[in-house]
């Protein structure tokens, strides 16, 4: 494609102007995040739209937000100068990224044409990040704090829904059954922006854990302490165990270490202190109020009740029993593991992001691809802060204890969209995005 045209001179002129070209890739990169972030799987089953049902046109099936993210990084391929430009910068300023498109590109192939799989589950969960953070992160500073603010008031409003539907009753989204037709209505868990309570456990846990390690320094301590408590407040109300218990341990731990680091002479300040103690202690009263007035009794009913999931995470193993070795190594057959997941009736599905990966494309495809998927973290952590780590160990335990990455979801997407927004980026790499946008 040619960026420049002959003038009535004869010179060469620009087709689009600079200016306009990264306006425009700047905004369509920033939908798309938001659209991945409120656009749930569910609301566009709700909305009519068979996303995750049976039946539809194969252009139903991927989320509005990969439309945007392709539209997003081709807005960029004309701002730099062409896709050769952009794609030879993503390879030489982000190598990892690049390793991990081609591996999603060889698992692509390995399910269309070895599988004779669809490709939407791949698309939406895998290749959707790829595109995200290659467009994000041609963004400078003013245009990411834009985004910060923007995924910090997306968060805000997930916790007062989340808390709100817990109280009320009321919930902005259905439940679906695993059918996608029928609704559940016993679940009495909160479905808020993020379409399930699962996913909205798993973002706002990830939340709290990046709030507690460092995500916008300049934030107020008293507004930090105040999101950090009310996100602890709403994984209640949207039920998921692994998420919550697994945020409340990671706060301590980050908590102990700063007292540790306190006790061995590093410097605080006495303010922050007071209003730290001030706000645990209400925060703490707040807790046994909201106990003692019954607002935990349907979460603690979970924890004797979990309707199955507990059998599941046992049972999935047993899947694999009908397979014969090349199809557990390469290329599992989906008959088989569907009637084993109706005979070992694990009617919640696979609660195992790996173990998914497993039974839909092999042993040995999961392997790389675990290895390449590693990498791709590595990279956000590069572009962002050491402190990032403590989000993707997150990341990596809610994964492993639900079917995470190995359904068709945006969970990853909108994570790395998150994180790339709110944790703070290394000095030079800030210096270097003022300077080349």
């Amino acid at each position: 494609m040619s960026l420049v045209s002959t003038g009535p001179t004869g010179s060469l002129e620009p087709i689009v102007r600079p200016g306009l070209a990264r306006r425009v890739a700047v905004d369509v990169t920033i939908v798309t995040v938001i659209v991945a972030s409120l656009v749930s799987g569910i609301a566009l089953m709700a909305l009519g739209v068979p996303y995750g049902a049976p039946g539809g046109s194969i252009l139903t099936k991927i989320h509005p937000a990969t439309y945007l993210s392709v539209l997003a990084v081709i807005a960029w391929m004309v701002a730099v100068g062409g896709p050769g430009r952009f794609v030879g910068s993503v390879v030489i300023e982000h190598p990892s990224v690049a390793v991990f498109a081609i591996a999603v590109g060889v698992m692509l192939f390995h399910a269309v044409v070895v599988m004779k799989l669809s490709i939407s589950p791949i698309v939406d969960t895998f290749v959707l990040p790829i595109l995200m953070l290659s467009a994000l992160t041609r963004l400078d500073e003013r245009e990411r704090e834009r985004l910060e603010w923007i995924m910090h008031a997306i968060m805000i409003v997930d916790i007062a829904l989340g808390i709100f539907e817990y109280l009320s009753g009321w919930r902005l989204t259905p439940m679906y059954d695993t059918d996608g037709v029928t609704v559940m209505h016993y679940d009495w868990r909160s479905s808020a922006l993020f379409g399930h309570p699962l996913s909205n456990a798993f973002h706002i846990g990830a939340y709290l854990v990046a709030l507690a390690c460092g995500a916008t320094p300049r934030m107020h301590p008293i507004l930090r302490l105040v999101l950090m408590g009310s996100a602890a407040l709403s994984l209640v109300g949207f039920g998921g165990r692994t998420a919550m218990g697994l945020a409340y341990v990671m706060v301590a731990a980050l908590a102990a270490i700063a007292a540790l680091r306190t006790l061995l002479g590093g410097r605080f300040r006495l303010t922050h202190a007071a209003i730290g103690v001030g706000l645990v202690t209400i925060g703490a009263i707040g807790e046994v109020l909201f106990v003692d007035g019954g607002g935990a009794d349907r979460f603690i009913d979970l924890l004797n009740e979990d309707h199955g999931s507990a059998q599941t995470r046992v049972s999935m193993f047993y899947v694999f029993g009908n397979l014969s070795w090349d199809q557990f190594l390469l290329w599992p057959d989906p008959s088989l593991i569907e009637q084993a997941q109706r005979d070992f009736a694990l009617r919640i599905g696979i609660e195992s992001s790996e173990v998914g990966l497993v039974a839909a494309y092999g042993l040995i495809p999961m392997l790389l691809f675990g290895v390449a998927i590693s990498m791709f973290m590595r990279e956000l952590v590069r572009i962002t802060s050491p402190a990032t780590w403590w989000t993707i160990a997150y990341f990596v335990v809610v994964m492993s204890a639900s079917n995470g990455v190995a359904a068709k979801s945006t969970n990853f997407a909108i994570h790395i969209g998150m994180i790339f927004a709110i944790m703070p980026r290394p000095a030079t790499l800030a210096a270097k995005t003022r300077l080349t946008g």
